[in-house]
């Protein structure tokens, strides 16, 4: 056989190879593909229907307008079954097209589910190869689950994408609460003594007009998705909320607090400070192991946005008695938060990974014991405020001349 004979023989097989192997098996067609955008888990009514899935559906039609009929631009339905994936396949059976859940934003729990515990569905979250682990998690406070993706929204016209901003916008302006992700919840209750963190929302208003197009017309809705507190975790189990301060010196010691208002009182003036830099350093002298320090160092930067008050910003020693308060503030704030971590008895601000960074071989020797080294334990804070700006005035109107 010549050279050139066994050359063509070669490419031919290779061509009739790459023709075996071309295309998807699986492949499903774009416009047979039910887009979900939101995904909410409640507790059904019984053994046999145990969880109850509902998917918000976007209607492509509904956004893009050119085929618009005026309908609701996002659709809902719900299954029940013994397990998820039971639930989603009687869904999939009101549905004229296949569920899609590459695009799911947001993963919402109700209060229920959550107290019992949630490994189960972490599991199917992580196992399924369509889910995506950059899903935001919340957990529906003191509600169904399902009423949070039934809300229609005024500003966006799918309600799982609001959501979405909402958090987005609260983490890198005003407050404590913070991109908590599907890969963030798995990791958080495999630590050892810890637990998850997730994002609290809730319905206020009227739930049942929230539900139609008519929420999005009148200038004030009648039903309104909050953010509301953060929800902490003992393994996978919820076991309580945060709110308010001690929620800020949560995200203050998960390092996620991006800026925060925080009002301070001082020789009778009311102050408001915006912090908009924070440098946390938590580290464990754990020579010890049976008695380690925790050490948190913390130095934020400040800006005065609101003065209430005769106060001389420009004398230096008003100024430092008024940073002196946003440290006593800021101090308070952490303290209440381990106070908080320990009476769950679940330590989500990580000190047993400090204590583990420091002594590797120590840890081993705590690990099982860790809860009652956790209680115990010292702690010293220390912080260190700055105000860098009072924006565009100096001196407060309140001032003589």
């Amino acid at each position: 056989m010549s050279k050139v004979r066994l050359q063509r023989r070669i490419a031919a097989i290779a061509v009739c190879c790459l023709l075996l192997l071309a295309g998807c098996w699986d492949s499903v067609e774009l416009n047979r593909r039910a887009i979900v955008a939101g995904m909410a888990i409640d507790k059904g009514p019984s053994p046999e229907r145990e969880y109850m899935l509902s998917f918000q559906i976007i209607v492509a039609d509904e956004i893009t307008g050119k085929n618009s009929r005026g309908n609701s631009p996002v659709v809902l339905y719900t299954g029940t079954g013994r397990s998820m994936y039971e639930a989603l396949s009687n869904a999939s059976k009101q549905i004229a097209r296949f569920l899609s859940l590459g695009h799911i934003r947001v993963v919402i729990i109700s209060e229920e589910f959550a107290r019992e515990g949630i490994k189960g569905i972490m599991d199917t979250l992580e196992r399924e190869s369509e889910a995506r682990l950059t899903s935001l998690m919340f957990v529906a406070r003191g509600q169904m689950a399902k009423d949070c993706m039934t809300l229609m929204t005024a500003l966006g016209k799918i309600p799982a994408n609001d959501l979405v901003g909402k958090v987005e916008n609260t983490s890198s302006t005003f407050g404590y609460n913070f991109r908590m992700e599907v890969d963030d919840i798995i990791r958080g209750i495999q630590v050892p003594g810890g637990g998850a963190l997730m994002n609290g929302v809730w319905v206020s208003g009227d739930k049942e007009t929230g539900k139609s197009n008519e929420n999005m017309h009148d200038i004030t809705p009648a039903a309104i998705l909050r953010i509301s507190g953060i929800a902490a975790f003992k393994g996978d189990k919820l076991v309580g909320w945060l709110d308010n301060g001690e929620a800020r010196g949560v995200a203050l010691l998960q390092h996620r607090l991006t800026q925060t208002p925080v009002v301070v009182h001082t020789d009778g003036n009311l102050i408001v400070f915006n912090i908009f830099d924070n440098s946390v350093h938590l580290k464990a002298r754990a020579a010890d192991p049976e008695h380690p320090v925790i050490m948190i160092r913390i130095t934020q930067q400040a800006s005065i946005k609101e003065l209430n008050g005769n106060l001389d910003l420009m004398n230096p020693d008003m100024l430092k008695r008024a940073e002196a308060e946003l440290e006593e503030t800021t101090k308070k704030d952490v303290e209440k938060a381990i106070q908080i971590a320990r009476s769950m008895n679940s330590d989500y601000l990580g000190f047993g990974e400090a204590v583990e960074r420091s002594n590797p071989r120590g840890w081993k020797k705590i690990e099982d014991h860790w809860d009652d080294v956790f209680a115990r334990c010292e702690v010293k804070v220390q912080v260190k405020a700055v105000t860098q700006s009072t924006e565009m005035r100096s001196r407060s109107m309140k001032m003589p001349e």
